[in-house]
């Protein structure tokens, strides 16, 4: 195997990381989560997981994009798809997640006694109350911006 395909290994198995991760972190576990313990100590959880979750990929992020600028040129589709899904993720990580768990942490009181709202859909559009409404829609559209790059930059690299 020369180093060509080694960092297409690497870029795959980078890319699958980020979008199996998502998958779960949003689709398996926080629905689970919500509904066996109610929103009062599903957030608390949640909020712990999401530091972890987002400080993972953007590492996972960044060696997927290097791997693809050591196989394909920087202004590929395959390379520019990492680069969008990279920057989603830096957003995300360093803009947008702090100040949703920021406001989040302020609005734990709200969620007291209102287990009966704790839907996985209610909770994506709104966060923890309404202060965090809009930074949990952003942290939501940066995370489609990501595996949106992600997926196109998955087709590219099985095109190749």
């Amino acid at each position: 195997m020369n180093s060509l395909q080694i960092a297409i290994v690497v870029d795959l198995s980078a890319s699958a990381f980020v979008f199996g991760a998502n998958v779960w972190f949003f689709f398996v576990q926080s629905p689970v989560l919500l509904k066996k313990l109610g929103r009062e100590q599903f957030v608390p959880i949640q909020m712990k997981l999401t530091i972890v979750l987002f400080k993972t990929l953007v590492v996972v992020l960044l060696v997927m994009f290097a791997a693809s600028t050591l196989h394909s040129s920087l202004d590929s589709a395959t390379t520019l798809a990492a680069g969008i899904a990279l920057a989603a993720g830096l957003m995300n990580q360093f803009v947008v997640v702090p100040r949703a768990l920021r406001a989040g942490g302020q609005s734990r009181a709200e969620i007291k006694s209102k287990d009966s709202e704790g839907s996985t859909f209610h909770f994506a559009s709104k966060g923890v109350g309404e202060r965090t409404q809009w930074l949990h829609r952003l942290v939501v559209m940066f995370v489609v911006i990501m595996l949106g790059g992600v997926a196109v930059h998955g087709v590219r690299l099985l095109v190749i």
